[in-house]
């Protein structure tokens, strides 16, 4: 089959006619109309008049090429056409239901999780939140080993004051390297293991028995301050696991809004009528 004149006519229109209102069939395979409309609708604005014969011709081989296929389909499957059919159909019906359930969670159940909610839900189920991996709070940053000030910034590495600790950021913002307080989230140990150079077991070790780490090569300081630990095996600390139970809280209201939305369904639909039990 040729198409490039047809081609060349479908880009002239799309490019020239894209505004009007012309619907007129560019082919046809059996009983099937291929219109200018679709094609149009495909075919983004603005794009060269050589891209959109390209566009406008494989869009046509594709829309003709499925008709054919459709059609030796149906004649050697029909003896399967009904189930086919009914599963079409089956699907159909799955997505419009899950559409309108969608629709209803998001104009009825609106409200957010309150603290007292994820708590309450933590404190029922601590064992669901068993570490299966260590977790720390900690700080970490580099410095160049000209930096200014060092011995000082050694002692506050070493206090936990809160003021010698604003001190070493306000000190880190202006001359590290790199400074990443993990923004106070729990973070997997695993993560930090390869931020520090050195054998990861022996770091991993250090990490675990909560020693600040001070290591340097040729050319920098680094820097690791170990703030909080939880061992794997134990209950991890409620904000590790917040956004999990937030989930998890919004999951059972959906569901028991769908539960509570196909009874009332059920009720109205006997109250009206529409039913009927035989």
């Amino acid at each position: 089959m040729r198409y490039t004149g047809l081609i060349v006519m479908i880009a002239f229109l799309v490019s020239c006619q894209r505004d009007k209102n012309v619907e007129q069939p560019v082919a046809q395979v059996f009983e099937s109309c291929l219109y200018l409309s679709e094609i149009s609708d495909f075919i983004p604005a603005g794009i060269s008049r050589e891209d959109s014969i390209i566009m406008a011709g494989n869009y046509i081989k594709n829309w003709v090429t499925q008709k054919l296929l459709l059609h030796k389909a149906i004649e050697n499957l029909s003896g399967e056409e009904v189930q086919i059919q009914k599963q079409v159909e089956d699907y159909r019906s799955s997505l419009l239901i899950h559409r309108y359930k969608q629709k209803m969670v998001e104009q009825h159940l609106m409200e957010n999780i309150d603290e007292t909610e994820i708590e309450n839900y933590y404190q029922e189920h601590k064992n669901n939140f068993v570490l299966v991996s260590p977790i720390v709070k900690s700080v970490f940053f580099i410095l160049p080993k000209n930096a200014p000030s060092l011995k000082k910034v050694k002692k506050w590495f070493d206090s936990d004051k809160e003021e010698d600790q604003e001190s070493l950021e306000d000190y880190c913002l202006t001359h590290a390297r790199k400074y990443d307080k993990f923004k106070n989230n729990w973070i997997e140990v695993k993560y930090l293991l390869n931020l520090v150079p050195g054998d990861s077991n022996n770091l991993e070790q250090a990490i675990l028995t909560r020693n600040d780490i001070e290591i340097e090569d040729d050319d920098s300081y680094y820097f690791l301050k170990i703030n909080d630990l939880r061992i794997e095996q134990t209950v991890a600390p409620i904000e590790y696991v917040k956004d999990e139970i937030i989930m998890i809280l919004k999951n059972k209201k959906k569901l028991q809004f769908e539960n509570e939305l196909e009874k009332q369904i059920n009720q109205e639909g006997r109250r009206k009528k529409y039913v009927k039990i035989y």
